[in-house]
């Protein structure tokens, strides 16, 4: 008889098979954070004297079967994340930002990509080239455009494999007839950029690839031998440097007097050290109005004039929000720090090594994610973490959640309110949750009801705040228009799933993306009311829906390209630095670009999937709101898609802002 023993195991597992894909979601993340999960189970023979074999946990194989992972763009299959490549990345990056994402890498296999060292192939772009290969090669270089190249090296057939059916069938119905393969090379490129290569390099053996991209010396000389440019070969450094080290001078505009009013309160605070009853408290200002510079400038002002030391621990829930912090420290510290002296900063996410143990002259940005991570199951190596004296959280409503109530937690903060504890600084453009009063409460007693912003303005009056922005010329005004939207309804199982959430369900969503009068009504009010060239920002309602929106543009002869959780993070990095430096005029997104994203020249922004709370629109939107006194835009047009969503009594959230709208 075969028996086999685990002290301990997880589960039930057979529920995998029987929930939802909301239910599988919820409950797949909830296995991968149990550590029985992982443990190996033995098997014995009770009747021969064969040895013990050691098997894999079946949780394993039920994750892998029926596993299921919510990223910013839906709900996908676990499986997708596996494999060389995987066949959805934002899969994987999900996976890898799980707290127990050292455990899943080695359980299922995942291998993280490194850069390339110069010499890990030394020879890859030395080796004599096969007589044939030299040909095909010399036949894609001959043609003098990146789509004809792309044509020449992939073929049609094949690049209409990676390409969404809907997006080819649109934009053949309003090209009156089949694409030909130059214009099918143009939407490939309006949809994965100069990844695009790389996307499709299943199909280049005729050319002899090299075995691993990311900048390699291989990829570099290949890309170059097919007539692309060097980007085509994608980025050479996959991670950024671990740290920087900054000294003045650098010159930042001076503060309003509104960032001035808070700068000083942050002051007295840190001064205080919370010797008057309170070490916490929240700034909450408009998207658009400064407060990261707000909160830099207030802690370096500490450090330099008020004898403030020891480390601070900046914390956000994604790379561009991180590096987005990293750029103001680099800036503020050379402007405002003191004089002769080098203020560390150092990035602790995307698989960076563990930070200087010090908490002199040191700022650590982390996603909260590798903080959880490294906490709980490095403790000995991230002790030191401890001895700061200052926790800022970015996006502070979101640190109710159960991981960072831990993080915290772990870091000396708890709900009793220690003497000794660190100080906590929250910055929010959204000081509540939602609609939930609860769960709004329990924010805002997190950070001790203390509203470092309190006074700065003539009103604390959201709206009030805004339009007072708006009269400064710190905030853009807003002129608004709708587009057409479609007519579609939920059924019982959508409407459930509908309760309490900013977002229809992924089955509307997808359904509405593929309303093809609907996808022509938004490219036909680009076309009519956004001023030629200007930098314009979409939110698509599918992955495959910005695919669509970026090539029929790009058909239009709009540079336009497409972006998502999914899309490699270095591409996405490229992209938005062409859009900012205005060689990309259209940016089409989809779960991604609603906080952390900068690109202050943004002056159209087209709103094509349902939202239906306030906060979250107006954070998207802000994304074109900054103001001239800030680097943006006197005005900005804003552009909503108005859908009929039959049995739902939720109003879209624009519909709720009418005070925002410009009536000059």
């Amino acid at each position: 008889m075969l028996n086999f023993t685990a002290a301990v195991t997880s589960g039930p597992l057979d529920i995998l098979e029987l929930l939802s894909e909301e239910g599988k979601s919820e409950y797949t993340w909830g296995l991968l954070g149990l550590t029985d999960t992982y443990k190996s189970w033995v098997m014995r023979h009770d009747s021969q004297p064969y040895p013990p074999l050691t098997v894999e946990s079946p949780a394993l194989e039920m994750l892998r079967k029926h596993g299921y992972i919510r990223t910013d763009d839906g709900i996908h299959k676990l499986s997708d994340g596996l494999g060389e490549p995987p066949k959805n990345g934002a899969v994987r990056e999900k996976l890898l930002s799980h707290p127990q994402a050292d455990l899943i890498r080695k359980a299922f296999g995942i291998i993280a990509e490194e850069p390339e060292p110069d010499d890990l192939y030394p020879y890859d772009y030395h080796l004599p080239i096969d007589s044939e290969v030299r040909r095909a090669r010399e036949e894609v270089r001959k043609h003098s455009t990146d789509e004809e190249r792309l044509l020449a090296a992939v073929g049609e057939t094949s690049l209409r494999l990676r390409l969404p059916e809907g997006l080819i069938k649109i934009l053949e119905v309003d090209n009156y007839g089949t694409l030909n393969g130059v214009q099918v090379a143009q939407a490939a490129i309006a949809t994965y950029h100069t990844g695009a290569l790389r996307e499709y390099r299943d199909f280049l053996a005729h050319l002899d690839p090299p075995r691993r991209w990311a900048g390699s010396p291989s990829a570099v000389a290949f890309v170059k031998s097919l007539g692309f440019s060097e980007e085509w070969a994608m980025e050479r450094n996959a991670r950024r440097d671990p740290y920087i080290e900054v000294e003045g001078p650098y010159s930042l505009p001076p503060l309003h007097d509104y960032q001035l009013n808070i700068v000083n309160k942050v002051r007295s605070l840190i001064q205080s050290g919370g010797e008057l009853g309170e070490r916490r408290g929240m700034i909450s200002m408009p998207t658009g109005s400064g407060k990261t510079r707000v909160a830099g400038q207030s802690i370096v002002e500490a450090m330099k004039d008020d004898g403030f030391e020891g480390g601070i621990l900046w914390v956000a829930d994604r790379d561009e929000l991180c590096e987005q912090a990293v750029e103001a420290w680099q800036q503020v510290w050379s402007s405002e720090g003191a004089q002769g002296k080098r203020l560390r900063i150092s990035r602790m996410w995307g698989g960076q090594p563990a930070p200087l143990p010090t908490a002199q002259m040191h700022v650590i940005v982390a996603t909260i994610q590798t903080l959880s991570a490294k906490v709980n199951n490095q403790p000995d190596e991230y002790e030191f973490l401890s001895d700061f004296n200052l926790l800022v959280f970015d996006e502070a409503h979101r640190s109710v959640a159960p991981t960072f109530t831990s993080v915290m937690g772990e870091l000396g903060l708890t709900r009793w309110r220690r003497a000794d504890e660190p100080l906590l600084i929250g910055l929010t453009a959204t000081p509540y949750r939602g609609y939930d009063e609860r769960e709004t409460d329990r924010l805002v007693r997190r950070y001790g009801r203390n509203r470092l912003d309190s006074g700065a303005f003539k009103s604390d009056d959201p709206e009030k705040v805004i339009k007072e922005l708006q009269g400064m010329r710190v905030l853009a005004r807003a002129d608004h228009d709708t587009i057409e939207g479609g007519s579609f309804s939920l059924d019982n199982d959508e409407m459930r799933l509908s309760q309490d959430v900013p977002w229809l369900p992924q089955s509307v969503e997808n359904r509405i993306a593929q309303d093809t009068d609907r996808t022509r009504r938004i490219v036909k009010a680009y076309r009519e009311k956004v001023e030629p060239d200007a930098p314009t920002l979409i939110f698509a309602t599918s992955v495959e829906h910005s695919q669509v929106l970026a090539a029929l543009l790009t058909s239009m002869g709009v540079s336009a390209r497409a972006v998502s959780s999914g899309t490699d993070r270095y591409t996405r990095r490229r992209i938005v630095e062409e859009f900012r430096a205005g060689e990309i005029k259209v940016l089409v997104n989809y779960g991604i670009f609603r906080e952390g994203f900068d690109a202050p020249k943004t002056n159209a922004i087209i709103v094509a999937r349902p939202v239906y709370s306030p906060n979250l629109y107006f954070q998207m939107i802000g994304r074109g709101l900054r103001g001239v006194k800030n680097g943006g835009n006197d005005r900005c047009l804003i552009l909503n898609v108005e859908d009929n969503i039959e049995n739902f009594e939720g109003r879209l959230a624009f519909s709720e802002l009418d005070w925002l709208w410009d009536d000059m």
